[in-house]
Order: C-alpha cells, then structure tokens, then sequence
C-alpha cells in the first residue's frame, strides 16, 4: 500500500496554473523512481526468497535439497573427539543447525531431547551443529540444559555454508542410506519429527 501511495505522488500531474512545461520542475525530479527503486528491491527480496526456499537444492556451491546424499562432514566435537557424519550411516539422523543465542533453538531443544530420548535405541540419533561458538561457551549451554546427543562445532561456519544455512534454526533428516529426506527451515517440532520417523519405520 505504501509503494502504491507514493507511485501516485511520483506520477503527479502539475496544476493547471503551474509555469509551462518545456522544463522539468527539479523539486519533484526523482520522485517517480523511488516506489520503482522500492518495487526492485521488493522483487529481487521475494526471488532471493523463492530461490532459496525451492531452488537452491543442489546447485553447484554443494547446497543439499531433499532425495540427495547428503554432504558428509567431519567437526570437532566437545570433547575434542571427531564427528563424522559418515560414521552414522546405518541410522536415521537428525542434523540440527543452532547456536547457544538463538532463541527458537531454545525453544526446539527439549522437544528434541525428548525425541532422542524416545527413539536412541530404534536406529535414530541427533546432531547437533553449533554455529561459530567456541567449546567453552557450548559445553556449559548443552551441559545446563541436559541435552545428551552428539554435538559438533562449525566453529568457522563452512559446514553451514555447504548446507546452505543462513538462518537458524535449521535441520535435515537423512535416512539410513545418507539421503536427506526431510528438512527444516526454522523451529522442528516434536510433533513433526516424529511424524516423519514414521515414514521410515521409527515409532510407526
């Protein structure tokens, strides 16, 4: 609605009484491109949007999209131990972007410790892949919060940018065979976890 406001001001037509019009009046000149400038950022937000929501699946800078193996991943873990994604395979894995100041990730946490808790011992398990923080600042977090899956440390962010994650929350559920199957873009309820562990036989 502002835009459409202001492109009825930028197509003003000048009062009858106005001096002749073989000159332009510079104190208007301009006001026509604003709500056009205004409509190509507007544009170039929602395709940015639309190609990052459906189309960035398997391009060529390597970010995943569902049906596709998933880009395997080696990272410290807490402990100074080695997570390799590679080494999961054979089970139902849940790879959770998140940082200790994200507040949705605060919210989605307990649900997924009380889905890890659930479903550990059905072939199902969780990674979680904390976002350019150090271990000092994680450990404490994941420890006050009792949350016992695995956790990796992107401490640099190239693990995220493969993925491509530029906001987090965000999570992928890849199968036995390594494919992403599911994924999240923002909060993943328990509800919605679990109902796509049914579909591939957990807790069906």
């Amino acid at each position: 609605m502002q835009a459409d406001s202001n492109a009825n001001r930028g197509s003003h037509i000048p009062d009858s009484t106005a001096a002749a019009t073989t000159a332009p009046d510079k104190s208007h000149a301009g006001l026509s491109t604003v709500p056009l400038l205004s409509l190509a950022v507007v544009v170039l937000l929602i395709t940015g949007f639309l190609v990052y929501t459906f189309g960035f699946a398997g391009n060529s800078n390597g970010v995943v999209e569902t049906g596709k193996k998933a880009p395997n991943f080696e990272l410290p873990g807490l402990n100074g131990e080695t997570i390799r994604l590679s080494d999961y395979r054979g089970q139902v894995v849940l790879v959770n972007f998140w940082a200790t100041w994200c507040k949705p990730c605060q919210v989605e946490m307990p649900e997924f410790q009380a889905i890890y808790e659930k479903y550990r011992n059905d072939g199902f398990t969780i990674l979680g892949v904390n976002q350019a923080e150090p271990p000092e600042l994680v450990r404490p977090y994941v420890e006050k919060g009792g949350y016992s899956w695995t956790f990796a440390l992107d401490e640099k962010g190239k693990i995220s940018e493969r993925y491509g994650v530029y906001g987090i929350p965000q999570s992928y559920l890849i199968d036995r065979d390594g494919k992403v199957v599911y994924m999240w873009l923002g909060i993943a309820t328990q509800d919605s976890v679990e109902s796509q562990l049914a579909k591939l036989g957990i807790g069906a």
